[in-house]
């Protein structure tokens, strides 16, 4: 296999897993939310973490810097979400 085919496939493979582990872990997060259950939001952080760098990675191979540019959002996104859902909880019961 040809070394330019193959970092090609590299990258589109860390394109791909990095929209895949943050939409897995969306997945997981609105379970964890509509069941009641106790968010464990520490765990699943090194979770988008690892799909930011991923898709950060992805994004300088031209080929494959959508799917990149979709696991930086992903990421991005849930960070946000976090930070807002902390902020408004801790605006309601400052001292639990």
């Amino acid at each position: 296999m040809e070394l330019g085919k193959m970092r090609h496939i590299v990258f589109q493979w860390m394109g791909w897993s990095s929209v895949i582990m943050g939409l897995t872990g969306l997945l997981l997060l609105n379970g964890m939310l509509l069941s009641g259950f106790d968010i464990p939001i520490a765990t699943n952080a090194s979770f988008y973490v690892i799909s930011f760098i991923l898709g950060f990675v992805s994004i300088f191979q031209k080929k494959s810097r959508s799917l990149g540019l979709w696991g930086i959002g992903l990421s991005i996104y849930f960070f946000v979400f976090i930070i807002l859902m902390f902020g408004l909880g801790w605006a309601i019961v400052p001292f639990p």
